[in-house]
């Protein structure tokens, strides 16, 4: 019987923390507990994780070329790695986070029993439509590497079995103009990002304790936020925002996880606003960590200047009960839980009228966002 599962991913969560990372990781994971031996393929690591048990996925690093990117070197040594792969008729199914297994797919017809799956996080053409919103010349000038991007997924998507989108916004991109001309919409499936419940849940039993910890006094309104310290994810706009609430409540603090290239921007902000003892840049920070960290927060903010498929970020706050302030443009339904806003206008009133009718904390993930459905949906396609 065929079982064995080969999923390749530039970048793990030991890399960096971002959403593809997790995602990746959490369905490799999860696979290999329901019974599937799976082997993830990606760069180099400065340390590999310990083997937890006998169903942890094996690991497979490449060594010297560049590190979580795609490179000639990992065209050159996953094609090699796969043409070689012992035992072909027991592989189940090749994963491709991304581009991941690009490569690979001019070897599909040597693997008799397995079905090619990309796992998609984005499309070029939604890169573009997102840069050019900016309005900001750099960012449409580079536009033309993603323009080069729409011509390599032509001569890649049609080859995969599925293609799978992990949110609305990826789904509606692959199944438009023009990016179904160059994949066949019957085998674009969506199987949203799933969050695993146990460990980020509603209890905040740690909550008083991590307030003693950070400094935070315990009757106070705490923001948080967690994500890559990029222009593009708006954390200058939440601070804004906390500038606002802070002049109407003045018992808020606001804890910034992540770390990135915008950080010294965001650090001068603070600065500037006169927030530096309200506002706690906790770096960047281990999925575990965070969740425990979302036990002493109050609510959750994302003003993303971005158009986002399925934020990662989002749902693990939606998990942990936390009522969540995001952009209008997200593909999120408003609700008691979930307030949305222009990201650059957002106004203080109306987030604390919000909060304060949000009601009991308790998990409103729906179920389909949960870690269990998302990976019996994936086996679903090559059961």
């Amino acid at each position: 019987m065929s079982n064995e599962i080969i999923i390749f991913s530039r970048s793990l969560p030991f890399h960096h923390l971002g959403g593809m990372e997790v995602v990746a990781w959490d369905l490799a994971v999860e696979l290999g507990k329901s019974g599937y031996k799976v082997t993830v393929v990606t760069t180099e690591m400065k340390a590999e994780p310990v083997k937890e048990n006998a169903s942890y996925p094996n690991i497979i690093s490449l060594k010297n070329i560049p590190v979580a990117e795609y490179s000639t070197g990992w065209w050159k040594e996953t094609e090699k790695l796969i043409s070689g792969w012992p035992e072909k008729e027991n592989v189940r199914a090749v994963i491709s986070i991304s581009a991941g297994a690009f490569s690979c797919l001019k070897y599909k017809n040597d693997f008799p029993n397995a079905r090619f799956i990309m796992q998609a996080h984005g499309t070029s053409v939604g890169e573009i439509l997102s840069k050019i919103k900016t309005g900001k010349i750099k960012k449409i000038l580079s536009c033309i590497k993603n323009i080069k991007g729409f011509y390599g997924d032509a001569k890649h998507y049609k080859y995969f079995d599925w293609i799978v989108a992990v949110g609305d916004a990826v789904f509606n991109d692959l199944t438009s103009f023009p990016t179904n001309q160059i994949c066949n919409s019957s085998n674009v499936i969506k199987i949203e990002n799933g969050i695993d419940q146990s460990l980020f849940s509603d209890d905040v039993l740690l909550k008083e304790q991590l307030r003693e910890e950070l400094c935070i006094p315990q009757d106070a309104l705490v923001f948080l936020s967690a994500s890559r310290l990029h222009e593009q994810k708006g954390v200058d706009n939440n601070i804004q925002l906390f500038k606002r609430i802070k002049e109407v409540n003045n018992n808020v603090k606001y804890i910034i996880c992540g770390d990135g290239p915008y950080e010294n921007n965001l650090r001068n902000d603070v600065e500037r606003l006169a927030l530096s003892n309200d506002v706690i840049f906790a770096g960047s920070r281990t999925r575990p960590e965070l969740a425990k960290l979302m036990q002493c927060a109050d609510a959750f903010l994302f003003l993303t200047k971005r158009v986002e498929g399925l934020p990662l970020n989002l749902l693990e706050a939606m998990s942990a009960g936390l009522p969540i302030i995001i952009s209008e443009h997200l593909y999120f339904d408003a609700s008691r839980k979930i307030l949305k806003c222009n990201p650059y206008k957002a106004e203080a009133v109306p987030v604390l009228k919000f909060l304060n009718e949000s009601g009991k904390r308790e998990s409103y993930i729906p179920q389909r966002n949960t870690l269990k459905f998302s990976v019996e949906s994936y086996i679903s396609l090559f059961r």
